[in-house]
């Protein structure tokens, strides 16, 4: 046999070895046939599964999916239960939820990697400069009343929008984005509930802020709005065709925006249930009685805060992506998950970074002798002796990244955790005990993340 025949053979050899290790196992036979499980998964990971199905049926959600990756691989990819009971529909791996607040993620990148573009084109002299504009420098909105309220509300930044110190807080003044305030504004404007995210932003821009524009951070829906209408007329694109055309060279082409009707809900997308019992309430199109997901508020108004769906496995596909430093460069992701400058988070493992929640990790101490007080009367907790110094600062491969989402009907999360695992897991409702759902899926998933003693070396992406 030639040297060419035998190159040839050993070709082949080495390409389906290769081919072995990136085919996906075939579908799983769901083990309770009245909550069928989709997808692909291997037997090592069946701790995921198990936190999967406990939680949804201690909560009585109806469906959920989970997408996970390991150093860029896509190793799982489930649905769980039902995408719309009625119809005995299950739930796909690739099945669309709405996303609520894990669209912030997407917008932030979107912000990022448009201000890199005009920093290439020269517009800005770099990356600071651009996050340094002034936004309502940016956003053409009149004021509703057509004067400005508060003077504060142009020294605010792009950086303040995406790190949510722009001055609005929606413990102090509510969130123009829901009720009952988004009611209070319709009756203040006397127009229906369904006002348009410009409609709410320039309303506020006729009322002051709670606070000096990067002196603190608080959770802000309006802030989100509010760089959506940056986009947009930076761009010259509307909100969803930049995020679009930003993903789809990725091979993300799931996320698109939302609506409110259920009768206008997307292909593929699932149908959400709010919690048993829950009341209805009158719609914001039209004043009917309707189940809160679809009518308690106005999904078309929500856009870059809240607004998206999409599926499990394109978020996953979405964090690894920017691990590999696509769409953004290494020097944004610095920026991205930098520490802001504000007094409440000097010395905190936790911030808020630019649209997203970043936490530091932490030394664990061996054996930690007994606390001792830091002093009689002294407001500050007790302090172990023998606790290691806290950590502020590590490169950004390094920290753990993560966001959550949640409307009526609706529950979202996606993490990133530095041993190279990434998670996303969508539901199709909310409990009524939802802050001890989300507290307990974080605990289970890292849980099942340690649990798993081997890793799949196929790759289903």
């Amino acid at each position: 046999m030639s040297r060419a025949v035998h190159f040839f053979f050993a070709l082949i050899g080495l390409s389906g070895a290769a081919l072995a290790q990136t085919l996906c196992p075939p579908p799983a036979q769901a083990p309770h046939p009245s909550r069928p499980i989709t997808g692909l998964s291997a037997p090592s990971l069946e701790p995921y599964d198990r936190v999967m199905q406990r939680l949804m049926e201690r909560y009585h959600i109806p469906g959920g999916a989970l997408a996970v990756a390991k150093d860029g691989r896509l190793v799982l990819s489930r649905g769980y239960g039902w995408a719309d009971l009625q119809a005995k529909e299950p739930v796909q791996p690739g099945s669309l939820f709405r996303l609520a607040s894990l669209t912030k993620p997407i917008t932030a990148a979107a912000v990022l990697h448009l201000g890199e573009g005009l920093v290439l084109r020269g517009v800005y002299p770099n990356l600071n400069a651009f996050l340094s504009q002034k936004a309502f420098q940016i956003v053409q909105i009149r004021p509703y009343g057509g004067q400005i309220a508060d003077p504060r509300l142009e020294r605010i930044t792009l950086r303040d929008l995406l790190q949510h110190s722009g001055g609005w807080h929606r413990g102090w003044a509510g969130d123009p984005m829901f009720r009952p305030t988004l009611s209070d504004i319709a009756r203040a404007m006397q127009r229906p509930e369904t006002l348009s995210s410009q409609e709410l932003i320039g309303f506020m821009m006729g009322r002051p802020l709670q606070f000096a524009p990067g002196s603190r951070s608080a959770y802000s829906n309006l802030g989100y709005a509010v760089l959506g209408q940056v986009i947009e007329q930076l761009s010259g694109q509307s909100y969803q065709s930049y995020v679009r055309a930003m993903l789809q060279p990725l091979g993300i082409y799931s996320v698109r925006a939302g609506k409110t009707r259920l009768q206008d809900r997307l292909p593929g997308e699932v149908r959400y249930y709010d919690f048993p019992k829950a009341p209805l309430v009158r719609s914001v199109l039209d004043g009917s009685l309707v189940n809160r997901p679809y009518g308690e508020f106005y999904l078309e108004a929500h856009g870059a805060n809240g607004g998206l769906v999409a599926s499990a496995p394109d978020l996953v596909r979405f964090v690894v992506a920017l691990e590999g430093l696509r769409p953004l460069s290494r020097a944004t992701l610095a920026e991205m998950f930098r520490r802001p400058k504000l007094a409440q988070y000097e010395k905190t493992p936790r911030y808020y970074a630019l649209g997203w929640a970043v936490r530091v990790p932490q030394p664990q101490a061996l054996n930690p002798p007994p606390t001792r007080a830091s002093g009689q009367g002294s407001s500050e907790p007790p302090t172990p002796a023998g606790q290691p110094p806290l950590v502020l600062t590590l490169p950004w491969e390094q920290l753990e990244w993560s966001h959550d989402g949640t409307f009526a009907g609706s529950r979202t999360l996606l993490l990133r955790l530095p041993n190279g695992v990434v998670l996303a897991a969508l539901f199709n409702s909310r409990p009524w005990n939802d802050w001890s759902f989300i507290a307990e899926l974080r605990r289970g998933l890292e849980s099942a993340t340690q649990a798993v003693q081997h890793w799949p070396d196929y790759d289903c992406f």
